[in-house]
């Protein structure tokens, strides 16, 4: 269902984007090719109301996928210390040396979020 709560978004943009597209292809469709500045518009008019609605679409999903990665992120961090007494494993420390060997700076951030590091 979560999925579905967005469409009015997404029709939003491609609105939007076969308006942007339809002005590109009208203005322009003289000077690039043969085609009349209708055809141009209508032609990337139709571009721009499929790539905006799609691309509206991705980014909802994608924020989606950020919001609860952020949500699983925030409960691993309140229950680490069951989780490491569970596993062995801190699951904060772990997280964070992958970050850093992966190339980011998280070593103050490791010193300050890491329970019971020194």
């Amino acid at each position: 269902m979560a999925y579905a709560s967005g469409v009015q978004l997404s029709g939003l943009a491609g609105i939007v984007g076969a308006a942007v597209g339809g002005y590109i292809g009208y203005s322009q469709a003289a000077d690039v090719s043969n085609l009349t500045p209708i055809a141009g518009a209508l032609i990337l008019g139709g571009v721009g109301l499929v790539a905006g609605s799609a691309g509206a679409f991705l980014l909802k999903s994608a924020m989606q996928f950020v919001i609860y990665i952020i949500m699983f992120g925030v409960l691993v961090y309140v229950f680490q210390t069951p989780i490491t007494n569970m596993t062995g494993i801190n699951p904060v420390a772990a997280t964070l040396e992958f970050l850093g060997d992966m190339g980011l700076p998280v070593k103050t951030a490791t010193e300050k979020l890491v329970t019971g590091s020194n």
